[in-house]
């Protein structure tokens, strides 16, 4: 059995308003493997960048707060230590690349000084020091004139070269988890490959863990050995890659499958999935995708179903009324769920 890293179990997140709370979050479950890249995808609003949020302790002055669940760090439950104890792991065990490297990076701090402050604190190492491996690091994520580039500013660097500044901030310290929210948004296909090949070749380096927030299912097929599909705050599927591509499970997942446009095929018009996710304070009941679902049941809006095994398959689950009486009559599938 592979090592696990880290556990999230139970996790529901929610954010106070006026009048209640909603969850953002609700009762997910998923694990990493050490040396293991997970995806997280769905749609936006579906509760993936509120999870990494989670998971890092990052909600302190906001109206978000973890409302139950555990998440375990190499056996150590995340949501119970202390915020003092948890400085320790945020920026040294575990980092994070944010979505937006210009909002995420200090204006008014040179990127020099940003790069040395974890160093310091966490490695332990004089400014002198902290600014040499500062600007080895630049170098590893392949930033040119890296002694000039830690006397600047953010907004003196390309979207690019500050993304790549973020992944040099994120690695310095050597984590062992590394949770990378949308790394590549809004980055061209020459630097977003760029970007993902030196991501896979500093993982490969550290032998570290890594969870992929991303909706481009492209990137999952090429990043990812396991996938967690999100949708109103729940998993409603988790698969290895060549299982969810050959064959997804859930209406949902292939309706994410199907929207990707697919070279040398002519159509009319591209699939998409019809309608939004729904809105937190006024959840459908039943089945939360049900009201966007080609193949909806009566059951489907009475009852919410569980996220159980996909008999026969590894470590594959899915929330899906449909799925699971097909699998308990034992009967042929029917083809409504497979890609091909």
């Amino acid at each position: 059995m592979a090592s696990r890293l880290l556990e999230v179990e139970d996790l529901t997140t929610e954010f106070r308003r006026d009048g209640g709370s909603v969850k953002a979050v609700s009762g997910i479950n998923f694990h990493i493997n050490k040396g293991e890249v997970l995806g997280l995808v769905g749609e936006s609003g579906c509760g993936k960048s509120v999870t990494s949020l989670s998971i890092m302790r990052l909600l302190k002055d906001t109206p978000g707060q973890i409302a139950g669940g555990a998440v375990r760090f190499e056996g150590t439950d995340l949501t119970r230590i202390q915020e003092k104890e948890m400085r320790k792991f945020r920026g040294n065990e575990l980092a994070m690349i944010f979505q937006e490297p210009m909002t995420s990076l200090n204006p008014v701090l040179r990127i020099g000084r940003q790069l040395e402050e974890p160093i310091m604190l966490h490695l332990g190492y004089s400014r002198k020091r902290a600014r040499e491996h500062a600007i080895h690091m630049l170098k590893q994520v392949g930033i040119p004139r890296a002694e000039d580039v830690v006397d600047e500013y953010p907004h003196q660097l390309s979207g690019g070269m500050r993304q790549r500044v973020m992944i040099a901030m994120a690695m310095s310290c050597g984590p062992k988890l590394l949770i990378a929210d949308e790394p590549t948004t809004a980055l061209d296909v020459t630097i977003q490959a760029q970007i993902l090949d030196l991501m896979k070749r500093l993982k490969e380096e550290q032998d570290m863990g890594m969870l992929l927030i991303t909706h481009d299912l492209g990137v999952v097929a090429e990043m990812c050995d396991r996938v967690v599909v999100m949708y109103a705050g729940r998993v409603v599927e988790e698969a290895s890659v060549k299982e969810l591509f050959e064959n997804p499970q859930h209406p949902y997942t292939r309706g994410l499958i199907q929207s990707v446009p697919k070279l040398r095929q002519k159509v009319r018009r591209l699939a998409s999935i019809q309608g939004n996710v729904p809105d937190l304070s006024a959840m459908p009941p039943g089945c939360k995708f049900a009201p966007r679902c080609a193949h909806v049941m009566q059951q489907c809006l009475e009852r919410e179903p569980e996220l159980l095994p996909v008999p026969g398959q590894t470590e594959r689950t899915s929330r899906c009324w449909l799925t699971q009486m097909d699998k308990a009559e034992g009967g042929e599938d029917d083809g409504r769920y497979t890609a091909g």
